[in-house]
């Protein structure tokens, strides 16, 4: 009998800490496979007051026989996305953006296989939240609502994920985020994306002076190419930011694996994209890499850490795309497509 259990923290304000102790799956292989989807609006067919208006079931626009074949098709992405030698049967770790709720993140588990483990954000007062569907169990969980910035207009936070799982005994700290969008302008809305940096930086930073040799991922759609800075001509300072940069009030990125410090401040985060290429958006035409999995410095170092990142992929099932590359995305009107983003995903291995 398959066992499942779902982690949902409710009622809290800022912090959150559950914990579990669960007997691990047998593992697929010497290799571990995680995956950051933007699932572009997944509703559960039972109105609840904030859906879209495509999404009412009330409306007739939608009902649980469309509901389930979006499903089915957002499990098809999923499971047909591999790294590059990978395995089939989709990753060993999923995390999503713009899930309803729990019972949707759940649906999305068995839809893809079977995920055991499924971990939901708080009640959120955002319509959408993020969510880590795992086959790994689950260490501890923790919920974080970032504090927006004084003096500026901003959107309903949504709660940042801090799951710790348990790989056969070595930890890998995943950390899920939707970042606001540029909706109402790019300057206009990049305090609040510097706002979730900062404090994803900060974490990832505590995390680490307690356990140097922790692995994790910053995982999620943060509404940002890695290149930000350089798309705006330098206009202003972004959320992510070059590594020449120095320490700021942003995250510091770097796209070469051989360059990025261990141990040495400040934080600098592996960017995967510059090695391997592609994009996961396309705004107006452009490529955007707005989705990100980006690595702590253990993950490519050889240094103690128990895990090590091999490789990276966003190249996209051919099914999911149109004739010019462009994202698939879901049409609520023909009830046909998957997402308008495509998935990204990473390939860690055991250290000796």
């Amino acid at each position: 009998m398959r066992f499942t259990r779902l982690f949902t923290i409710v009622g809290v304000p800022l912090l959150f800490i559950a914990s579990v102790r669960c007997e691990a799956p047998e593992s697929r292989a010497e290799a571990v496979y995680i995956m950051s989807y933007n699932l572009q609006t997944l509703f559960d067919p039972v109105d609840q007051g904030g859906e879209y208006e495509e999404f009412r079931v009330s409306s007739g626009a939608w009902s649980d026989r469309l509901y389930h074949a979006r499903l089915a098709a957002l499990a098809s992405s999923v499971l047909a996305a591999r790294v590059p030698g990978g395995s089939s049967g989709g990753p060993d770790i999923l995390v999503v953006q713009e899930a309803e709720n729990e019972r949707v993140l759940q649906d999305l588990a068995d839809a893809a296989g079977g995920y055991p483990y499924v971990v939901s954000s708080p009640d959120e007062e955002a319509t959408l939240r993020c969510g880590i569907l795992s086959r790994f169990p689950v260490a501890s969980v923790r919920a974080h609502r970032v504090r927006q910035p004084d003096g500026r207009p901003s959107s309903i936070p949504r709660y940042m994920l801090e799951v710790e799982l348990d790989l056969h005994g070595r930890r890998l700290l995943v950390v899920a985020s939707h970042w606001k969008s540029k909706l109402g302008g790019a300057m206009e809305t990049e305090p609040e994306r510097r706002a979730a940096a900062i404090f994803a930086g900060t974490l990832i930073e505590t995390r680490l002076a307690a356990n140097p040799t922790l692995a994790i991922i910053l995982a999620g759609d943060f509404n940002e190419s890695p290149d930000e800075y350089e798309r705006v001509d330098r206009a202003y300072p972004t959320a992510l930011m070059p590594a020449e940069a120095g320490a700021g009030a942003w995250l510091l990125v770097e796209g070469d694996r051989e360059a990025v410090p261990r141990g040495a401040p400040p934080l600098i985060m592996y960017c995967p994209w510059e090695e391997a290429g592609g994009y996961s958006y396309k705004y107006r035409g452009d490529e955007e890499r707005i989705d990100q999995l980006l690595m702590s410095p253990g993950l490519v170092s050889r240094g103690p850490c128990p895990l090590r990142f091999e490789s990276f992929s966003a190249e996209p099932p051919a099914f999911a795309v149109d004739g010019s590359g462009s994202p698939l995305g879901y049409n609520a009107r023909t009830g046909s497509g998957y997402s308008d983003h495509l998935p990204i995903r990473a390939r860690l291995v055991y250290s000796p």
